[in-house]
């Protein structure tokens, strides 16, 4: 109604005319009105220019993406609770995530195994090579029985390239042609089941057989299908690239079983220019796709943290990345050094920082602060002795001094004294016993929050906690307190 009050617009200015023409596309997106979005997308694509502007692909494909969503079969549809989750990140309970290092051992060790099978979920198996043997276990994308045999020679092709039913300049023809890949996929598609509504937004049916799978994957990838991706990677690769593209770009993908496209658009992913959820989106297919590079990994989850400190699903997946050896006790400190900047953490948070704090005073050798039996400025020449030193973070020219001022923060932050009596009054005695664990690490074991945690605990007869802050306090050294 609106588009016909302002008249033709031949005469206006191309930017005015691609604006109003951008709005009235996504008008007609957000009201479910299919017809109208896709009339509004046809002029959209004829205006000068359209090839080069990152913004008119970007709402061009998502144009055909919901035309493509919207004609497949309603049991295929997400219900308005998959939907719901599909725009949310998936997280993990903190309290289920953190396990200590000192206090409890890792449980996930089947995870850090390797399983014997050809097929990983890197997507490299494929009906490409003339013959496969698939072998794996259940898996948590889906179960793969042994000894299934795929051979090339029984598989039928079938030819998915139907007639446009839009009129397409002859570079967006060939480009399309060229998407439109008619070679089989990778028999990834047992392996997206596993993933959230957020990477994968469709019900997929129960099929029994690979061919099944196949045949399936195929009719996916119609013209609206084909349309939709070339439209938003176009929009992706364009500069500057149009970022809101990512995730749908990422969603067909997967679900055109194009896993291995879907893992080289995350890798153009920058953390300058991305946002947190491009980035939780690159962890997701990383653990799903690559999920024994932890090196990647950990570099995921460091820039998830770098641009918000209070993910505890980054967190924790770096602490279970620690707890298998595959990631530097002292980063890990100052990840959780800068949550504890942002957050008021639980005791899960305080138990980690704190047995990372004493592992880093532990030192084989004869330079300490202070011996194994408790005694200070003694040294031990042997170097069979278990000696507790000042942790090298808290002294290293690069990072001493950001320290101190964290140190002098957390004096009002975390330890103060209307603080102390807040933890105490509210029963969580883990809390109290780990968040002084940490302080006799960072103010040693004279301070006052220290000191009183213990009187507390003693006068409870909490044994177990209080045997637990003893251990921390016989192995600290302190540092701030000695250095201002």
């Amino acid at each position: 109604m609106w588009m016909s009050k302002l008249g033709p617009m031949k005469k206006w200015p191309i930017k005015n005319k691609v604006a109003v023409q951008l709005e009235h596309t996504v008008f007609c997106l957000t009201r479910k009105e299919m017809d109208g979005a896709y009339q509004a997308a046809l002029s959209l694509m004829q205006e000068r220019g359209f090839e080069s502007d990152p913004i008119s692909n970007l709402v061009v494909g998502l144009t055909f993406y919901e035309l493509w969503y919207s004609s497949l079969p309603a049991e295929m549809h997400l219900g308005k609770q998959e939907e719901l989750e599909s725009n949310t990140q998936p997280e993990i309970s903190q309290d289920n995530m953190f396990m200590s290092i000192v206090d409890s051992k890792w449980q996930g060790a089947s995870e850090g195994k390797k399983p014997s099978s050809l097929i990983t979920c890197d997507s490299n198996t494929s009906i490409r090579n003339d013959k496969e043997y698939i072998e794996a276990g259940a898996y948590k994308c889906g179960e793969v029985h042994k000894d299934v045999e795929i051979n090339l020679r029984e598989i039928k092709r079938e030819d998915d390239n139907q007639p446009q039913d839009i009129s397409l300049h002859s570079d967006e023809r060939s480009e399309l042609e060229m998407s439109n890949d008619s070679s089989p996929p990778s028999f990834s598609s047992y392996y997206t089941r596993g993933l959230p509504p957020l990477l994968l937004p469709i019900q997929f049916p129960q099929l029994e057989n690979l061919e099944e799978l196949y045949d399936f994957h195929t009719r996916l990838r119609n013209d609206q299908y084909n349309s939709a991706v070339m439209y938003l990677s176009r929009a992706f690769s364009l500069m500057p690239p149009a970022l809101e593209a990512f995730h749908p770009l990422v969603q067909l993908l997967l679900l055109g079983d194009k896993v291995n496209e879907a893992l080289a658009i995350v890798e153009k992913i920058s953390s300058d220019s991305s946002t947190t959820l491009h980035l939780r989106l690159k962890a997701h297919l990383l653990e799903h796709f690559d999920r024994y590079n932890y090196t990647k990994h950990a570099t995921c989850y460091e820039d998830i943290l770098h641009k918000d400190p209070t993910c505890d699903y980054s967190l924790g997946k770096l602490i279970s990345l620690h707890q298998r050896g595959d990631y530097c006790t002292e980063k890990l400190a100052e990840i959780i050094a800068s949550n504890l900047d942002a957050t008021y953490a639980k005791c899960n948070t305080w138990r980690e920082f704190a047995c990372l704090l004493m592992k880093l005073s532990q030192a084989e050798g004869d330079t300490m602060s202070v011996c194994a039996d408790g005694g200070d400025g003694q040294k031990q020449k042997s170097s069979g002795y278990l000696c507790i030193c000042v942790p090298r973070i808290f002294l290293a020219p690069e990072s001493q001094k950001s320290w101190m001022l964290r140190c002098k923060w957390w004096l009002t932050r975390h330890f103060r004294k209307s603080t102390l009596v807040s933890d105490i009054s509210s029963g969580d005695t883990e809390l109290l016993t780990y968040k002084a664990a940490a302080a006799c690490h960072l103010y040693g074991r004279d301070f006052g929050y220290v000191v009183q945690a213990k009187e507390f605990l003693e006068k409870e007869n909490n044994m177990d906690m209080l045997l637990t802050l003893n251990r921390h306090v016989h192995n600290s050294a302190g540092f701030y307190l000695k250095n201002v």
